[in-house]
């Protein structure tokens, strides 16, 4: 008996996450607003007062205009300035390379590179995820 009321409470226990989560993963506001609570939980652990008061704000501007669509917006908006900065780095390692400048200065334009492209794959991916 005890075996059967354990597995019908962790089926129930389960479903109820189920459907937790699907409610979260149609409303992104709702996940933004709850990963905002966690960094402030994490603040106060940690006695974090600035850190703190910026989430306390975050939090309220996300209450008060949080939309689905301007969250869209926001994430593609932070695409294009991606893109934006792959270009430049991809213009500044092309410069180098120009000028003939020394191969130590032409292998850091390249780590900024990799590094914007890896920026641009992460911003991408975001978007992509809602």
């Amino acid at each position: 008996m005890k075996r059967l009321t354990m597995t019908l409470f962790l089926s129930l226990f389960a479903t109820g996450l189920l459907a937790q989560s699907a409610t979260q993963s149609d409303n992104p506001c709702l996940v933004k607003r709850q990963d905002i609570q966690r960094q402030i939980d994490q603040a106060k652990a940690h006695g974090n007062e600035r850190r703190l008061a910026g989430l306390h704000k975050a939090l309220q501007e996300n209450e008060a205009n949080c939309t689905p669509e301007s969250l869209r917006r926001e994430r593609e908006r932070d695409v294009s300035q991606a893109r934006e900065k792959v270009v430049e780095r991809e213009r500044e390692l092309s410069q180098a390379k120009a000028e003939g400048e020394s191969k130590k200065k032409i292998a850091k334009r390249e780590r900024k590179l990799a590094e914007a492209n890896a920026e641009l794959h992460r911003a991408q991916k975001i978007a992509d995820e809602r």
